[in-house]
């Protein structure tokens, strides 16, 4: 068995990926489960895993792009950081991470810390109120699905402007389920958020 050293970096590569999804499914099992709780002892335990997970997505994103950029050395020439559907790809990710370290984690934690705050019993409106934040819902689908596009990128190479629009039209699925979600959740109209454009008057 003849094992090169960029396909050990595309391994690398690949199950880093793997690994963010996996964790992002948890993500995505337990915002739900804490929204739907109906003790503050309930969503205990989803917001320790969550708050465990947190950090470890900046991680995640760090190591894909130091596995990407080491391919791209590897490959010896065959890729170029001028490809438009690389270049789409390391921007998304550039600024899924951003957004999700300038908006989602703060919006996180504070949630977490409503519910470590929060006495044992019924859970309180405005902890109720946290769980539901439309940021860490409309940001938690966006680098998910967003996330996804990117790995689509990655296999089928799409030319010109396509990769934009597929990364395009992943973070708008994405931003729909967040909004489903929320609307399912509350039985109502989901509360206004930053992210959510404002209705024609």
């Amino acid at each position: 068995m003849h094992v090169t050293l960029y396909g050990f970096v595309l391994f690398l590569h690949i199950f880093t990926a793997i690994v963010a999804f996996m964790m992002a499914a948890v993500v995505h099992v337990g915002l739900p489960a804490l929204a739907r709780a109906g003790d503050v002892r309930e969503m205990r335990s989803w917001a320790a895993i969550l708050h465990r997970l947190e950090p470890l997505f900046p991680i995640a994103a760090l190591m894909l792009l130091g596995f990407g950029f080491w391919l791209i050395h590897l490959s010896k020439g065959v890729v170029h950081f001028s490809d438009g559907w690389l270049l789409t790809a390391f921007v998304t990710l550039i600024v899924i991470e951003g957004l999700s370290g300038a908006l989602l984690a703060p919006k996180a934690k504070a949630a977490v810390r409503a519910v470590e705050d929060a006495a044992d019993g019924p859970v309180p409106s405005s902890v109720h109120a946290a769980a539901l934040e439309p940021a860490i819902w409309y940001l938690a689908h966006l680098g998910t699905f967003g996330f996804g596009g990117v790995v689509f990128l990655m296999a089928a190479k799409p030319s010109g402007a396509w990769a934009i629009v597929i990364v395009i039209v992943a973070s708008a699925i994405g931003l729909a389920a967040a909004r489903a979600q929320l609307r399912a959740l509350t039985g109502v109209r989901s509360p206004k958020s930053a992210l959510e454009p404002e209705a024609a008057s």
